[in-house]
Parts: C-alpha cells; structure tokens; sequence
C-alpha cells in the first residue's frame, strides 16, 4: 500500500505528485505505538474491556484506508491525498 501526495500552488500553477511510501509514515509512528500500546492495554484492563477486541478493531480500522482519497481546496491552494 503506497500514500500518494498532490500540491497544488496556485489555479494556474503546476500539480506535484510525490508518491510517499507507507512504512516510512510508520517508522515515524513506530516510537508512539511504543508508548500507546501498554497504555491502551492497561487501559483496557482497569476498564474491563477486551483489549484483543481494541486491537483487532484498531487494525481493521488502518486496514480499511484503502482507497481513501482526502482533498482540500482553497483558493490559492489544493492538497490531495490518496492511499492505494
């Protein structure tokens, strides 16, 4: 699965496509799952909720990034992203 970025500057200015690889956004995210994993299962545990429940749903959420496509639009300035 790849992350696809296109900047826009101005209406009349040009369109970059910078195809941006996924593992690179999760070495970035890797540090904070660190962290966030035995917080999110502590959490799961004090609060008595299946905390293989949480990740399997966590999961299915990334999992289902697939296809999206986000756009903003401005005047000045478009961004594009879409997960293939």
């Amino acid at each position: 699965m790849a992350g696809v970025l296109a900047f826009r500057v101005s209406p009349q200015g040009r369109r970059w496509w910078i195809p941006l690889p996924l593992f690179l956004l999760w070495l970035i995210l890797l540090p904070l799952a660190v962290v966030w994993v035995p917080v999110v299962f502590i959490t799961c545990l004090v609060l008595e909720i299946d905390p293989v429940g949480v990740f399997a749903v966590t999961w299915q959420l990334l999992a289902g990034l697939r296809n999206l496509r986000v756009q903003f639009d401005q005047k000045d300035a478009s961004v594009r992203i879409l997960f293939i």
